[in-house]
């Protein structure tokens, strides 16, 4: 269970548990709210009336925005350059893993090299070429851990450049769709989860990046154990928006004007008002249009561990079916749609199974859009 839940006044809240008929329950220890936090209660989290653990309720004033499923591309570069692989360099005296002795591996983010900030692969190539074959002082990212190492970089057999046996990247692209934009602010949350690296899985920690208009083309439907694809291309030159911040969560930013929608704004759902039952998705699969397909919200978790995975689905929508087969890449952040709210965003399909997906719940996507 969260350690937070939000709601829109103090009154004692229900969950469902996965006993039949039986509910959990927060309550408000008093009617007294944090000295420091106005809006913020102390509650007991219950089931049979027992108290489980503490949990806080956070008072919000409701939140509104526009569900979308556009098809958008997206151009996000690196806050440093990115370890894709590495290997051992062959030299005259045998094979020198600079990998090893630095201590740096697949992964981790070079972002400065002797005082030099690095942002592009061709800084940091440049920099180890033009060494000398001297040790280079180097800044290591590796998650939330900064340390700094040294790499000495060697010739290889048969060449006159300096190597060190590094792969790297400096920036991705691809296309998914945004799942709501605020209107008053223009700010927007696409995805669902944030973007990794395709060679390391890692999160890319976002030095710059922007948003373009696509357009779906092409579907590349499952075929046994391998999920379908959505195909894509960007249109035009011209950004439609800034991306701020890479979360896992999702990617979030501002766009530069007010992109037109078929839709009109709807209420971004607490997690506790998420249930199981019918529900719909807004999805582009082919051109530019969104549609609507129906889908079933088979069980919600409110699991803080794995967010991308709060809901679980399944297709039962035979036009979506017979055009994409279910759940395909390209379909994260299509928003869920139930009771006129916006309940949460498509982030992955089910692994062999097309016909169901997980979500994330909006809530917290509208809570990490928390950039000025």
């Amino acid at each position: 269970m969260p350690d937070t839940f939000y709601s829109i006044s103090k009154e004692e809240i229900k969950i469902k548990s996965p006993i039949p008929f039986v509910n959990f329950k927060i309550s408000p220890k008093s009617n007294i709210a944090l000295a420091n936090s106005p809006n913020r209660y102390d509650c007991n989290l219950s089931l049979f009336n027992i108290p489980l653990k503490d949990v806080a309720l956070e008072i919000v004033r409701r939140q509104k925005a526009t569900p979308c499923g556009i098809p958008f591309g997206v151009k996000i570069f690196t806050n440093g350059v990115m370890v894709i692989n590495t290997a051992p360099v062959e030299t005259k005296d045998g094979d020198v893993d600079t990998s090893e002795i630095s201590s740096i591996k697949k992964g981790d983010v070079i972002t400065e090299v002797n005082g030099v900030e690095i942002n592009k692969n061709e800084d940091f190539l440049r920099i180890v070429q033009n060494s000398s074959g001297n040790p280079l002082d180097v800044k290591i990212l590796r998650g939330n851990l900064k340390f700094e190492t040294k790499i000495t970089p060697v010739k290889p057999v048969n060449e006159d450049k300096f190597r060190v046996g590094f792969w790297v990247r400096d920036s991705s692209s691809g296309i998914g769709m945004i799942t709501f934009f605020v209107n008053d602010k223009k700010f927007f949350a696409g995805l669902g989860h944030g973007i990794r690296d395709i060679d390391t899985d890692k999160l890319i920690p976002l030095s710059h990046g922007e948003i373009m208009k696509a357009v779906i083309n092409g579907v590349i439907k499952p075929y046994g154990n391998d999920t379908g694809e959505l195909r894509g291309n960007f249109v035009g030159d011209e950004p439609i928006g800034t991306i701020k911040s890479n979360d896992e969560s999702g990617i979030y930013g501002v766009l530069n004007y007010n992109i037109e929608s078929d839709f009109s704004p709807l209420d971004i759902a607490l997690k506790q008002e998420v249930k199981t039952g019918p529900a719909k998705i807004i999805s582009t699969v082919f051109g530019s249009t969104p549609r609507m397909y129906d889908i079933n919200i088979d069980k919600v978790s409110l699991d803080k561990i794995n967010p991308n995975k709060n809901l679980s689905f399944s297709v039962c929508d035979e036009r979506l079916v017979e055009k994409t087969g279910g759940v395909v890449q390209g379909m994260s952040g299509s928003p869920i749609i139930q009771n006129n709210m916006i309940v949460g965003a498509i982030t992955h399909v089910v692994s062999a199974n097309p016909l169901r997906g997980y979500g994330i719940f909006s809530e917290t996507m509208m809570n990490n859009l928390n950039f000025s």
